[in-house]
């Protein structure tokens, strides 16, 4: 039977045709016999042509039939295994993606020389190459389905080009949005800075040497000065006096207690302040120089403190408080440097009392008094009324600092009120500080604006009872430390109690702190995850449609310039004169799709350009 459109061949015709064909098939192997349909045509004696000029008819349902065809047939398929293995890397990356930024060891790991950006940004490039991959065909459905179905849309879809000629408005803003897409999730995701992550590290093994710690100066202040004390106490003290001065004539708050300031100085209460020991200069400094931009440790120990508490006796038992003081007083006016005096040339004075040194200093007598005369010191009387009295020891405490590049914090700390054995008491009750011969400068400075301006003020009892605190530490810091942490000597104390070490007194000892390791990293937010998660959901999303809600369209994963000449008529054609260079058309031209069912009950597809 011979097929419509086709007419049987003389005997010279024949010929001719099988000898053309019978070259085409010698030279395509014997690899063209099948495919995955069936067998192709049998080159044999029933041959047929078109009744133009040996040309293949137009109908696509027949013309694929031709021995000179390469088309592969196929059935269209719900999902294919490509899309099934873009979906799956998708999420893949995203899983990974998700870690980068979750998982608090890896992203410690790849946070340094910003590998985590690195490793975020690859995986969110590989997700838009698969998002990419099917964003055309979700496309080339609406445009079938909903748009106008023009030729020229369709070219533009699968160019992916915003300026395609006579591309709709639509789809010039619809795939600019796609194109943006992956360049505002890199910019997005960016932004996303601030977070950090940490790892315990043992301190120890990074360093190189055991952790000590005691009553040290912080690095680069070992060897500053003369050695009073004086340069350490206004490097401990400040951040505490910069953070509680006034502004604008308006006294501050008290904070919530215990509040840290500065690299040791901690507020215990209202009438109570702590300096704490702290990490051996060798130690910060090394930590330091292992840290890069951003980097910091946190270190958290158990350590001994300096603590100033203001004492209450006289509450309990007057008298007996006043006749204490009497004598306290006298013997200090009797002793040398036991009772100082500082005027602040306004009429006032600030009054330090304490017992002779070398002694016992764990009792401090200082006030704000009226100022008898620059030459004079106020009776004992005079000063009574304004005089404090402070207990000064060492104390257990805990307290937690962030080592930076460049820097060096108390971050938290607390202390126990224990007060701790004698023998770690002696720095304070058998040593030769001297507090009043060096420090009334310092004292002025920092208790001096309390008899003026801030008069009155809430803040007066803290500093009292932290410039005391500060005061003791720092003096004993220069005395009874060595300036190399490896020429440690012996401290001499009463006989009762020998020779003490300093690892016995508690000024050098070693401890077992907890050290994390803070590296800055993405920061872990909902919105950052969402950004990562867009291109895989959307992955789904649109083979999820494409399975079912535009399975029954005739347009397949294959769909471009193959299919469509495979299928095209060959009559509609002539509309297209002229762009065969250019690619472009003076007017829209509709693309007509149909699914048809060939004579051998085959499903193909049909296409026709149509000029509107």
């Amino acid at each position: 039977m011979t097929p419509r459109g086709w007419k049987r061949l003389d005997d010279s015709q024949e010929h001719e045709l099988y000898a053309f064909e019978s070259n085409i098939y010698d030279e395509a192997g014997a690899s063209r016999q099948h495919d995955d349909e069936g067998p192709n045509p049998t080159y044999g004696r029933d041959k047929f042509m078109s009744v133009h000029d040996m040309t293949p008819i137009n109908n696509p349902l027949t013309h694929n039939h031709s021995p000179l065809a390469l088309g592969k047939p196929t059935r269209k398929k719900r999902v294919h295994m490509l899309h099934i293995l873009t979906a799956a890397i998708s999420l893949i990356c995203l899983i990974l993606a998700i870690t980068v930024v979750a998982n608090e060891k890896v992203s410690w790991a790849l946070s340094h020389n910003n590998y985590q950006l690195i490793a975020l940004g690859f995986l969110l490039g590989i997700m838009n190459l698969c998002l990419g991959s099917v964003t055309p065909l979700l496309f080339l459905h609406l445009e079938a389905r909903f748009g106008p179905s023009t030729l020229q849309n369709y070219n533009g879809i699968l160019l992916n080009q915003v300026f395609s000629s006579r591309l709709s408005f639509v789809w010039r803003l619809i795939i600019g949005l796609s194109l943006a897409l992956p360049l505002a999730l890199s910019v997005a995701y960016k932004s996303f800075t601030g977070g950090e992550s940490a790892m315990m590290v043992n301190a120890s093994d990074s360093i190189g040497e055991a952790t000590r710690y005691g009553i040290f100066a912080p690095p680069g202040l070992q060897h500053l000065g003369q050695k009073t004390g004086i340069a350490l106490f206004a490097n401990a003290t400040l951040p505490f006096a910069v953070a509680t001065s006034q502004e604008n004539d308006s006294e501050p708050d008290l904070p919530n207690f215990p509040q840290p300031y500065g690299f040791n100085v901690l507020l215990l209460a209202n009438e109570s302040a702590a300096v704490l020991d702290i990490p051996q200069p060798s130690y910060i400094s090394a930590v330091q120089k292992s840290l890069a931009g951003g980097e910091s440790w946190n270190i958290s120990a158990s350590v001994f403190a300096t603590v100033a508490t203001l004492n209450h006796s006289a509450e309990t038992d007057q008298d007996e408080y006043e006749s204490f003081f009497d004598d306290f007083c006298l013997a200090a006016r009797k002793s040398s440097g036991a009772y100082s005096k500082a005027t602040l040339m306004n009429e006032w004075a600030i009054v330090l009392l304490n017992h002779a040194s070398p002694g016992d200093q764990s009792l401090q007598f200082i006030g704000l008094t009226p100022d008898p005369g620059i030459e004079q010191k106020p009776d004992c009387s005079e000063f009574f009324p304004d005089a404090q009295l402070y207990d000064l020891n060492r104390q257990q405490c805990e307290g937690t600092w962030s080592i930076t590049r460049g820097g060096f914090e108390l971050v938290h700390a607390s202390c126990t009120g224990t007060i701790l054995p004698l023998e770690k008491q002696e720095v304070i009750v058998h040593n030769s500080l001297f507090p009043g011969v060096f420090y009334m400068s310092s004292l002025v400075e920092f208790l001096g604006v309390f008899a003026t301006s801030r008069n009155g003020s809430h803040w007066t009892s803290p500093y009292m009872a932290t410039g005391l605190a500060a005061m003791l530490w720092s003096r004993i810091s220069v005395l009874n430390t060595p300036i190399s942490q490896n020429e440690f000597k012996e401290y001499e104390v009463p006989d009762e109690l020998g020779r003490l070490s300093t690892e016995d007194a508690g000024i050098s000892y070693a401890v077992e702190d907890t050290a994390i390791y803070i590296r800055p990293t993405i920061q872990k937010s909902g919105a950052l995850y969402f950004i990562i998660a867009l291109q895989p959901l959307l992955i789904i999303l649109i083979l999820g449609l494409t399975a079912s809600v535009f399975y029954s369209a005739p347009l397949g994963r294959g769909f471009g310039l193959i299919s469509i000449l495979s299928g095209i008529d060959r009559d509609s054609l002539d509309v297209l004169g002229g762009a065969a260079l250019s690619g472009k058309l003076t007017k829209d031209v509709k693309l007509s799709i149909r699914s048809a069912e060939n004579e051998a009950h085959e499903h193909t597809v049909e296409y026709a350009v149509i000029s509107r």
